[in-house]
């Protein structure tokens, strides 16, 4: 698998444990709607594709749109990592507190999707933070594992000695 791939994968992979952060902020009380559920909705609606989508259409489009965006962050994680800490721990740490920093102090409440921090609740700011530092670890772990296992040979060397062995013609048959 190309590196640029296993960026995507480990950012969609990276994704899912912090989904269940944010959820079990919902769960806490501590949110009440997830961020990405209104990002979503925010930009549905400036651009007029909201009010024509039905309920179980918007559930699959927030839940794209998020995992799209996981991907898209794993992908510039991988082509940034050389500039990360060598720690993959902390690597990943400093990228999900980046990531957090670009899009809730920048890029979100810029384009009018959500609030500055200073608009939001603290308890929601808070579970979004621990939600991208998991995010961050996890993506880190994801792409070292990928790495790694992509690293592997497909076949180890036979012993010196022992006559390998091919596949045959019709039949799979083996033969030395």
């Amino acid at each position: 698998m190309n590196q640029l791939a296993r960026g995507v994968l480990a950012g969609v992979l990276a994704t899912l444990p912090m989904t269940a952060v944010i959820a079990a902020g919902r769960w806490a009380r501590l949110l009440w709607t997830p961020p990405p559920v209104e990002i979503t909705a925010r930009a549905q609606q400036q651009t007029g594709v909201g009010q024509r989508l039905p309920e179980p259409a918007f559930q699959v489009s927030w839940l794209a749109a998020h995992l799209g965006y996981g991907a898209a962050c794993g992908l510039v994680y991988t082509l940034a990592r050389r500039l990360l800490p060598r720690s993959p721990l902390a690597a990943g740490l400093a990228f999900g507190g980046a990531v957090w920093g670009v899009s809730y102090l920048g890029l979100m409440p810029a384009l009018g999707l959500y609030p500055w921090p200073e608009q939001d609740s603290r308890s929601r700011t808070g579970v979004m933070i621990a939600a991208h530092g998991v995010y961050g670890m996890a993506l880190a772990e994801a792409a070292r594992r990928l790495s790694r296992r992509d690293a592997r040979p497909t076949a180890r060397p036979l012993p010196a000695g022992v006559p390998a062995l091919r596949a045959g013609g019709r039949g799979g048959r083996w033969r030395r």
